[in-house]
Parts: structure tokens; C-alpha cells; sequence
């Protein structure tokens, strides 16, 4: 049924013709304006823009091409269909017409029940077009929202990855902190007799140096002074086990303070496994034993900060796999490297293995989907594996998988040699 309110602008210098158009549109229930010429068409466009124009093509002042070039200029009327009716039956007429932006063409003498069938089909078209414009206006602003989100929930997973390697450089850095501490109290007390010992010395007359030899050697045999010099090697020595301990782990905080570093760069990919282990290790312990199994790489052109955090989102998965399980003999997580060549590409692969829980054919299918987990609620969105792949895709690469339920898990991430 056709809703009163479309309104239809008829521009013709005939008044005949206008008459006949409007009575036709009229009593099929359309609002109708007319127009005798170009100027006062634009005018009327403009005060009220119109859901379709039927439009003369020889008219005086501006001619019907002339009159649609200037509708299709104005921004504000460009949508408007415009329906050419006109006496002129050549073809080039009618070319030039669609050319100019028509949609349409009716000569005259026209029937009437053409030109309701003409006009109602574009004011449908003229309407899904407008709703699909509407529609593709509203996923735009929908795709902004998500793009804004999918940014926030990208930097949340940063900062989950951050969050994981502070506990764990605050764990791992507790430890030879603590070697320190005590070494240095315990020198404090072994130095203590030695500061008795030298005042001694300085309270003996001079001159007597059998007396001070034969006390000295007293002193030495009550206090152990053998054993005292023992003790504080082993202090020193803890000490310094210690304070490079601390640097080892400074080291690898200092590879993953790149996380948002975007340049690519050549790297030695060992180096950045080695940091992200030393940096998980408050969260296994003494748990997981780790092999290390690694072939010559060069170094390697990448961007080092994501694949950084590619490789801590492997090994962290790896590590919850294994703890998701009873403790067991065969806790165990194989970090490997190689070189292969892939589609006729040198490629280094990376591989993380787990003794771990596994995964089902069906977990497995949805792995790399933004948000799908399988932890419980409150330990991961389900973006590290997705975020990962999106990363190695980035890189020209692929992330493979093979899993079995309780049979562990590898993920291989192979990487294409990069051009510079």
C-alpha cells in the first residue's frame, strides 16, 4: 500500500503534461508539487526535497540534463531518484539521461499505468536503497564500537601479560635477593671476631711478638678462624650467585619491556624463549621440567615485542595445561627450534610441547576464535590465542596445532625469513 506522505515533484513547461502527471499520482494517494522550469524545480528541491523527480528534458531557461547535473551536485539531494519523461525518442537522448544520473526514461505519449509501475518501483528501490544505507551507517558505527573494543580488550590481554610477568620477576627475583641479604648478614657476623682480633693486636705493647704470635694462634684455634674463612667465601660466593641471578632476570624483563614495539628488527629467538621461561618460572617451580632442545637459527627479522607475546601466551597455556592436571611423574614442556623450508621459504619453527591435559577434537576447532576459552571464569577472555595467531599471520606465518585429550599438546609457529 503506498504511504500518503511520499511526495513527488513533477517539472514540466507544459501545463498539459503536468495536469495529466499530477491527477495519475494523485489518485494513487501521492503528495504532488509541480514545477514549470529548472530554477523553480531546484528551488522547490531545495525548500523541500522530494522522494522522486519527474523531469521534462526540453525546457527554456535550464533543460532537463542541466536541472538533474544540478540535483545530483547538491549533497543533499544527490539520492534523489530522478525519472526523465520526454518526447525525444533517440538514443542518445536516453544515454545521455542515465549518464547525467537518471534512473529512468518514459517518452511521451506515456500510458498511465506505465508510469505508476516505473515510479513505484523506484521509490521501492529508492527505499531499500535508503535502508541499506542506514543499515551500512549503523555497522559502521557498530564496527568502530568493536574495533574500540577489540583495542581495549587487546591492551587488557597486554596487561594480563604484564601482570603474569611482574608476579612472576617479583617471585623470581625474591629468591636471589634473599641469597643476598643473608650472605651480607652473615658477613656482618663473621666479620665481627676478626674486628675483636684486630683490636687485640692494637692493645699489645709493642715489642712482644712471641707473646702476640702465641695469642693470636690461641684466638685462632678458640674461634675457628679456618672455618671462618670458609664460611665467608661461601657467603661471598652465594652472594654473587645472587646479584647474577638478579641480572639474568633484569635481562629478561629488559627483552619483554618491548611488548608494544612495532619495528621490526633482527633477533635472536633462543633469547626471547629463554626470557619468557625465566620469567614463568615462579608459576610451575620445581612442577615442570623444561627441555630445551634448539638447532641453529640466525638471527631473525621480526617484531620482537609480539612475538614475544606470542611465545609467553604458548608457554603460559602450557604451564596452565600441565597444572589443570594431578600432579604427576611426567610434568614436562619441550621448547624446541629448526629450521625448514615451507612452500619453497626458509622458516624458523618454533615448538612448545605439554605433557598437559590435551585438548578434544572440538576445542581444538574453535582454538584460535576471538574470546572462546576453556578455563574457568575470571582466569582469561580467551583472546591470547587469537591475538597470537593474528600476530603470526601478521608475520607471513602459521600457528599449527596437534592435540589429543589427555595426551598434551603442541603448537608449532612457523615463521617465513622476512624480507628487509
Amino acid at each position: 500500500m503506498t504511504e500518503k506522505t511520499t511526495m513527488i515533484l513533477i517539472v514540466d513547461d507544459t501545463p498539459a503534461n503536468l495536469q495529466l502527471l499530477e491527477s495519475i499520482l494523485k489518485e494513487k494517494g501521492y503528495e504532488v508539487r509541480g514545477a514549470i522550469n529548472g530554477p523553480m524545480a531546484l528551488k522547490a528541491a531545495r525548500l523541500q526535497p522530494p522522494d522522486l523527480v519527474m523531469l521534462d528534458i526540453n525546457m527554456p531557461e535550464m533543460n532537463g540534463f542541466e536541472v538533474c547535473r544540478a540535483l545530483k551536485e547538491d549533497p543533499a539531494l544527490a539520492s534523489i531518484p530522478v525519472i526523465f519523461v520526454s518526447a525525444a525518442v533517440e538514443t542518445a537522448d536516453k544515454l545521455r539521461a542515465f549518464d547525467e544520473g537518471g534512473v529512468d526514461y518514459v517518452t511521451k505519449p506515456f500510458q498511465a499505468q506505465e508510469v505508476l509501475a516505473r515510479v513505484e518501483t523506484h521509490l521501492e528501490l529508492s527505499r531499500v536503497r535508503g535502508a541499506l544505507q542506514r543499515q551500512n551507517a549503523e555497522l559502521a558505527r557498530t564496527l568502530e564500537h568493536l574495533t574500540r573494543a577489540q583495542v581495549h580488550l587487546v591492551q587488557s590481554e597486554k596487561m594480563a601479560a604484564l601482570g603474569l610477568l611482574t608476579a612472576g620477576v617479583a617471585h623470581e627475583l625474591n629468591n636471589p635477593l634473599n641469597f643476598i641479604a643473608a650472605s651480607v648478614q652473615g658477613l656482618k657476623k663473621t666479620v665481627a671476631p676478626i674486628d675483636e682480633l684486630m683490636a687485640l693486636c692494637q692493645a699489645l705493647p709493642g715489642g712482644i711478638c712471641d707473646e702476640v704470635i702465641g695469642r693470636i694462634e690461641t684466638w685462632c684455634r678458640e674461634n675457628e678462624l679456618g672455618e671462618l674463612r670458609e664460611s665467608m667465601n661461601e657467603l661471598v660466593n652465594n652472594a654473587c650467585y645472587g646479584a647474577n641471578r638478579a641480572a639474568e632476570i633484569v635481562s629478561s624483563l629488559r627483552i619483554f619491556s618491548r611488548m608494544d614495539e612495532a619495528d621490526r628488527k633482527s633477533v635472536n629467538l633462543h633469547e626471547c624463549l629463554d626470557a619468557a621461561l625465566l620469567l614463568l618460572n615462579g608459576s610451575y617451580k620445581d612442577r615442570i621440567r623444561i627441555e630445551r632442545h634448539y638447532d641453529d637459527l640466525p638471527p631473525w627479522l621480526c617484531q620482537p615485542g609480539r612475538l614475544n607475546q606470542v611465545f609467553m601466551n604458548l608457554l603460559a597455556n602450557a604451564v596452565d595445561a600441565i597444572m589443570a592436571q594431578p600432579e604427576k611423574v611426567d610434568a614436562t614442556i619441550r621448547v624446541s627450534t629448526r629450521m625448514e623450508e615451507r612452500d619453497g621459504r626458509c622458516c624458523a619453527v618454533v615448538e612448545v610441547a605439554d605433557s598437559g591435559v590435551g585438548m578434544t577434537d572440538e576445542v581444538r576447532k574453535h582454538l584460535f576464535e576471538p574470546f572462546f576459552t576453556t578455563k574457568e571464569v575470571g582466569k582469561g577472555v580467551g583472546l591470547g590465542l587469537s591475538i597470537s595467531h593474528g600476530i603470526v599471520r601478521d608475520h607471513q606465518g602459521v600457528i599449527e596445532v596437534e592435540s589429543r585429550a589427555g595426551q598434551g599438546s603442541a603448537f608449532r609457529v612457523i615463521l617465513p625469513q622476512l624480507e628487509t
